[in-house]
Order: structure tokens, then sequence, then C-alpha cells
């Protein structure tokens, strides 16, 4: 990759150069073209003063380039000294072609309208030189820089991201031990109260619950039915020990079926409702399940009529404290979750932005 942008960027500052020279030698010939004329050994001259400035000019960006990893104070000495060697070469080359070319040892002798002392043409070139070399070493360390801070954030952002799937991974690991624990309490149950085929049924509907559960992978984003399909796989395997005291709801639109949100977002939730409503009541409860959408929000809501358990009492803050902190991790301050006691049972309501498999766009 560094390799192929390097060649990429030399042939930029390569192409840079040529035009810059172009333009350069451009001002110089211009007046002569439309006032006198020039002559071949004038015209060859300017041809060889612009691919000195190319050579020069270019070696400008090699040695910024070489510098590229090194800190600021190296970087800026390289620039400077590249600069100035560069500034220096191509003053003392250039003079030396004019002399040679259009000073009095010349083939043709002297040019009128030229400088032709040795130490003026040498002055004369650096102050014309100058402006030309400062301005191409800016441009160059302004590329550079700009090319560093684009890669710093990629850096950044490829390791924001790693650290998001890792953290949405020890979150997801943290939650399935919490449901796996549930769900077998469900089996103990049924097998201590002599219900062996229901509990063969229940173990039989678990081992198909984890795959579709576990298959996604941490932070995978899946339709709303989908989970709406897991989260009713649950609720079966603990109708099977609970009977007639759970009742089970699910209220979604079908229009909102392709909505996305994270995978076993709702299961702790619905998780919570069972083991600290429908266990700690011994009436029937009902669990029910909402989804509907408000403006560009998606809003989940999870409510049993239950005994009514606060997010403090014991058990009750792991599967909550693990929905909020997916939802801050996933979508920051547009996702949230929130909690509230009800008369009878309790309500955690999930708040996140509406996107479709479609078009993965807000509505």
């Amino acid at each position: 990759m560094r390799d192929r942008q390097g060649v990429r960027l030399a042939g930029q500052a390569m192409l840079w150069c040529i035009v810059l020279w172009v333009v350069n030698q451009s001002f110089y010939l211009a007046p002569m073209l439309t006032t006198r004329g020039i002559d071949r050994l004038t015209a060859l001259y300017f041809v060889g003063c612009a691919a000195l400035g190319v050579i020069f000019c270019f070696s400008i960006f090699l040695g910024q380039w070489k510098a590229r990893g090194l800190p600021k104070a190296p970087r800026v000495a390289a620039a400077i000294g590249s600069t100035l060697a560069s500034l220096i070469g191509h003053t003392i080359t250039d003079s030396m072609l004019f002399m040679a070319m259009m000073g009095p040892g010349s083939p043709g002798g002297a040019k009128p309208g030229f400088v032709s002392d040795w130490d003026l043409v040498l002055l004369t070139n650096f102050t014309s030189l100058a402006a030309v070399h400062v301005i191409f070493a800016c441009a160059v360390a302004l590329t550079l820089a700009s090319i560093q801070a684009e890669e710093r954030e990629r850096t950044l952002a490829a390791a924001r991201a790693a650290a998001q799937e890792a953290q949405l991974a020890a979150l997801r690991f943290q939650i399935n031990p919490h449901f796996l624990f549930n769900a077998l309490n469900a089996v103990t149950s049924l097998v201590g109260a002599g219900r062996n085929p229901e509990a063969v049924a229940v173990v039989s509907r678990l081992s198909s619950f984890f795959r579709a559960s576990l298959s996604a992978p941490a932070g995978a984003m899946l339709p709303l039915q989908e989970e709406l399909d897991v989260v009713g796989s649950y609720l079966e395997i603990e109708a099977a020990r609970f009977g007639e005291r759970l009742a089970v709801e699910i209220d979604a639109p079908e229009a909102l079926y392709p909505a996305l949100i994270p995978h076993f977002l709702l299961q702790p939730l619905v998780e919570n409702a069972v083991k600290h409503g429908v266990a700690a009541s011994k009436r029937r409860v009902t669990v029910r399940v909402s989804a509907y959408a408000d403006g560009r929000s998606l809003v989940l809501t999870v409510r049993d009529d239950g005994a009514a358990v606060t997010p403090a009492a014991p058990g009750a803050g792991i599967g909550l404290a693990n929905v909020a902190a997916r939802l801050e991790t996933l979508f920051g301050a547009d996702g949230r979750l929130t909690t509230q006691p009800m008369t009878p049972g309790f309500e955690a309501q999930v708040r996140l932005p509406l996107m479709f498999e479609d078009a993965r766009r807000a509505a």
C-alpha cells in the first residue's frame, strides 16, 4: 500500500515539477518572443534550465518523502535542508549552463540584454529561483502533512472499530451465560416436575435457538423480524416452564420487519421480564414486546404486568446495563435505553436510529 502510494505521489510530484517549470520559463520567453524573438541557442538554454528545475525540485519531494515518518523537528530540518540543497545546486548548475551557452565564453559570445558577469549571474539566478523552490517545497510539505493526517485518522478509525468490535463481543459473551443459566433453570424445573417430554422438547428448541442466536458476529445488524423470532423462541422455552402463568404478546407492524437492530438486543430485556416479572408472580403475567416508528427513530418496548422490579433489584441490572452499553457503543447519543416501574409491572424502552436493509438509510 505504502509503495503504491509512494509511486503515485512521485508521479504527481514529477508532473507538478514539469508544469511549474514550463509556466516559469514561459514568463521569460513570452516577452522575448513578442519583441525580438529568440535564436536556437537561447531556446535550448531555456529548455535546459527547465529540465534542471524539474530535476532539482523533484529532489525536494524525495527528501521530504524519505523523512515523512520522522518526528516533526527532523521532518522540518529535512524539508529546509532539501530545499536549500536543491536551490544551491540549481543555482550553480544553471549559472554554469548560462555561462557556457549565453556568456562571454560561449560559441556565440555574450548575448545582449543578459547579465554576463559570473557573480551577478549567480545572484540573479539565486533570487529568481528561490521563490519557485520555496513554493514547491511548501506545497510538498502541505500535501504530505495532509496525507499523514488522513493516515492517522484511518488508523484511529480502525483502532476504534476494533475496540468497538471487542467491546460488543465482550458484552455479547456476558449476556449468553446469563441466558443459558435461565434456560437451564427452565429445563431443571421441568425435569424436577416429571415433565420429561417437555424438557426434551425445550432442550431441542434451546439447541436451535443457540444456533440461530450465535451465528451472527458480534455487532451484527439484523432485521427486526429475525430478532422477534429469536425472542419468540425464547418465550416458547419459558412457556414450557411457566405454562398458563406466561402470556406473550408481540406487536410490530410488518412495515418495520426489515428495520435493522443489533442482534440479541431485546433478549436481555425479555429475560428480565420473565425472571423478575413472571417468576416473581403467582398469577398470570403478560410479557408484551412492541415496536413502532417515531420519526427517524425506531422504538422497541418490553413490558410486563408482573411484580414491579426496579433496575436496582438484585440481578435485574445485568441485562439493562448490557443493552445500554451496546446502544451507546453503536449509536452514541442516538441510541438510549429508558426504564420505569409500572402499576403493575416494569417497562424497558429502547430508542435507536430507524434503518433498513435495502438502503441502510434513516427513514
